[in-house]
C-alpha cells in the first residue's frame, strides 16, 4: 500500500480511538445518512439499479437464446 493509505489508515485509528468506538461509528453512520438522502445520490442509485437490472436480464435473454441452439 501507498504511503498516503498509511496516513489516512492512521488517521482514522486515532480518531476512533479519541472519540471512542461508539462515537466514532455513531458519526460514520449519521454521515452516511446524511449522503444517502441526497436526491443526487438517489437518482444514482436509481439509474444503477435500472442499469444492472437490465443487464442481468439481458444476459439471462442471451443465455437463455444460446441454450435453445
Amino acid at each position: 500500500m501507498g504511503f498516503l493509505t498509511w496516513i489516512v489508515i492512521a488517521v482514522v485509528v486515532l480518531a476512533a480511538i479519541g472519540l471512542g468506538v461508539g462515537t466514532f461509528l455513531g458519526g460514520v453512520w449519521s454521515g452516511a445518512e446524511k449522503v444517502s438522502e441526497n436526491p443526487a445520490v438517489e437518482d444514482a442509485t436509481e439509474e444503477a439499479r435500472e442499469f444492472f437490472s437490465n443487464a442481468t436480464k439481458n444476459s439471462n435473454d442471451l443465455v437463455d437464446e444460446a441454450l435453445r441452439k
